[in-house]
């Protein structure tokens, strides 16, 4: 039984008008936008090359599903992978498009809803997800798509949301309700800005705080992942995650990412290697790695 009611039109309409990280660059020119885009995504998450270990599918069919603005994609492609993207959204698919042709790298790119990829049966030897399925109101069959479309040997590498984390238990599930109710005072999100917060989220926070005082456990914890306006977003243990993906072989998880930018002052003056170290023991990003049986 599903505990939200989000639809995948609203998961859809949501990130075709955010694109994942796209705000993370404001450069004019296309491709200074792209190499500051990169730039600051690798600076942010340096964990990412390390756990998708772009080098080592050169000559391989790599299938990247949530192909966001192509960054991660891009790096596939750059060292050799046969690259196809799909993503549930127009926007994704023509920014992802339009970054490989400015640097002259080859991919395929389709927009499609994972939950049912047209693609035929074993067609890929590797499959990379960060940070997407958690969005889909039916993960589960994403995770059987993803073990179709796999060659048999096949491996994959897909980033969830972590529910063992410091993001959700302490910032998500306590301090957030903590200091809900205080939103309800008209000065409280510009006397919040004040400490490096969005004003702009914090007042439409406060407005749905308004609309549905009432929200699910689900729809609080969707509209603090990725924006107030989130219609979904899932987290998962390393139980719940290996239970995810029980169709695979040698399912394994860790923990990365602990985001100084949630922590206002306090994150800018931690040190990297402690920020590095809470990320591998209570990090926002399981990494889920399996293969498909020979």
């Amino acid at each position: 039984m599903r505990d939200h009611n989000a639809r995948i039109e609203d998961v859809r309409e949501f990130w075709n008008a955010n694109p994942c990280g796209s705000d993370l660059a404001h450069a004019e020119d296309r491709k200074a936008y792209f190499d500051e885009h990169e730039r600051i995504r690798y600076t942010i998450e340096p964990h990412i090359p390390e756990v998708a270990r772009f080098a080592e599918y050169r000559d391989k069919s790599v299938l990247e599903i949530g192909c966001g603005i192509g960054c991660d994609g891009l790096q596939f492609a750059r060292n050799g992978a046969r690259y196809t993207g799909v993503d549930l959204t127009p926007a994704g698919v023509a920014t992802t498009r339009e970054r490989f042709e400015i640097y002259g790298v080859p991919g395929q790119f389709e927009q499609a809803d994972a939950e049912a990829l047209r693609f035929d049966d074993a067609a890929f030897d590797h499959v990379y997800s960060f940070g997407v399925i958690h969005h889909s109101p039916r993960t589960e069959a994403i995770v059987d798509q993803i073990h179709r479309v796999l060659k048999p040997g096949g491996t994959l590498c897909v980033m969830v949301y972590n529910r063992t984390s410091i993001n959700y238990y302490v910032e998500i599930m306590f301090l957030r309700k903590l200091f809900r109710l205080t939103l309800h005072l008209p000065f409280m999100p510009r006397l919040l800005s004040l400490f490096g917060f969005s004003r702009e989220k914090l007042e439409r926070h406060r407005a749905l705080l308004r609309e549905r005082p009432h929200m699910t456990k689900a729809e609080w914890i969707s509209m603090n992942t990725d924006g107030p306006d989130c219609p979904l977003a899932k987290v998962y243990s390393a139980s719940e995650a290996k239970q995810l993906f029980a169709q695979f072989e040698d399912v394994r998880t860790e923990v990365r990412h602990f985001d100084r930018g949630h922590w206002s002052f306090i994150g800018k003056l931690m040190p990297d290697a402690f920020a590095k170290w809470l990320g591998r023991r209570w990090g926002w990003h399981r990494m889920v790695y399996a293969r498909k049986a020979a």
